[in-house]
């Protein structure tokens, strides 16, 4: 390569970086004048306008009204252009897939919610969620040429480079090949990631995590996982297997069989399959629980859960430990990451106030020094929807770093 050559690669990806920065300003700003984008960015004006000229060309933004200034001539705001194309997002959970069709504002336009048959193998399981997408785009509501990208949240050690779920305790799959499949199945741009570390993205993308540089995001549901943040940036690992906390080894009684077939995983005392399973065991033995009123087969972390709410000892004993062992390990990653902040996300974190004040005290208790610590412990900014706005924040983050552009038809 010569040197005439490097120059152009070189000046062509310093311009895309600085038409990035100008997009990313507009969108977290909404409105802003040529000038305020120059202020916050540090370009010059002629290069700010020069570059949201052309990103009105690629109609990522619009110009609105004129503003009228003190001294002058009115000043014409940019806006990011939120309604003209669209997203999908798809959380591919155990129990349900779920997915939105939303514009570039994520203002929802279309939701299905279908019953994933996890126990089915994994090219049924994946043409269901084809299905969903393609149900999705199937509207009158928007021009289904105008969806630029979908995202999906899996379950599972997931390869970006090769597009392979490698392993996936959760569905017992082992090298599916997804990106392939969605490619052969899908019309259009297809991102995934783990749905712990989708969960973390939706929260620096749309939630709380703005205000963090360095947070970490539990996801606490059927499994556990977590998506970790590392000044502002998602944090993959050596070989983004980065975030299996919930295959951190505990010591306990063993009784329960983490997902991966060990029983020292963190999953085998305080998920939620594992509140569940660790219940019926006790239920063996202790016929006044409120709890046998319900079919083993039916059981599931709810029932406990309410169970624990009314009192019912069995039930409260089973998700105080299971709280125990979830607050020591939340302070271990107190203790090794000093985040600013640990957000709780999937359906045992849905429990309400039980949750919060059983879970609190240990992990108060067990963080190296509290009053030198300083942390938050929050809720999802997203309730029951964390994995959607991941999945939605991955193509979103694409379109933000001009990875992804909006196709002309």
């Amino acid at each position: 390569m010569n040197r005439n050559t490097a120059e152009k690669l070189s000046n062509a990806a310093q311009t895309k970086h600085n038409k990035s920065l100008v997009l990313r300003s507009v969108w977290k700003h909404n409105a802003m004048s040529r000038l305020e984008i120059s202020r916050i960015s540090g370009l010059s004006t002629a290069t700010v306008s020069r570059l949201v000229d052309s990103l009105i060309q690629d109609e990522l933004l619009v110009e609105s009204q004129p503003k009228a200034t003190p001294k002058g001539r009115p000043m014409k705001p940019v806006r990011f252009n939120g309604k003209g194309h669209y997203l999908i997002g798809i959380d591919l959970g155990t129990t349900y897939i779920r997915g939105v069709l939303t514009n570039l504002a994520i203002e929802p336009i279309k939701e299905i919610e279908v019953v994933t048959e996890s126990g089915k193998d994994p090219e049924y399981v994946l043409k269901k969620v084809a299905q969903v997408i393609m149900n999705l785009a199937n509207t009158n509501l928007i021009d289904p040429k105008k969806i630029i990208g979908v995202g999906i949240a899996v379950a599972g050690i997931i390869n970006l480079n090769t597009g392979i779920v490698e392993y996936s305790p959760a569905f017992n799959w082992r090298n599916i090949e997804l990106r392939e499949f969605m490619n052969s199945h899908v019309p259009y741009p297809v991102y995934f990631d783990n749905v712990s570390r989708a969960m973390a993205l939706g929260e620096i993308t749309f939630g709380n995590g703005p205000g963090f540089d360095d947070l970490i995001c539990v996801n606490v549901g059927y499994g556990i996982g977590a998506g970790i943040v590392i000044g502002k940036k998602l944090f993959y690992g050596t070989d983004g297997m980065a975030g299996e906390f919930g295959h951190m080894p505990v010591r306990g009684d063993e009784q329960v069989f983490c997902t991966c077939g060990k029983k020292n995983c963190l999953t085998a005392y305080a998920s939620g399959d594992a509140i569940a399973q660790r219940a019926k065991i006790r239920l063996l033995t202790h016929t006044t629980s409120i709890l046998n009123e319900i079919p083993a087969g039916e059981l599931n972390a709810k029932h406990v859960v309410e169970a624990a709410r009314q009192g019912d000892p069995l039930a409260k004993e089973v998700f105080t430990e299971a709280m125990g062992y979830l607050g020591r390990a939340i302070a271990g990653l107190l203790n090794i990451f000093n985040p600013q902040a640990i957000i709780l996300a999937g359906g045992v974190s849905l429990s309400g106030n039980i949750f919060w004040d059983t879970l609190k005290p240990v992990i108060e208790e067990n963080v190296f020094d509290h009053r030198s610590t300083k942390y938050s412990i929050l809720p999802s900014s997203h309730p029951n929807q964390s994995a959607i706005y991941g999945a939605l924040a991955m193509v979103l983050q694409e379109i933000l770093n001009l990875s992804l552009t909006i196709r002309k038809h």
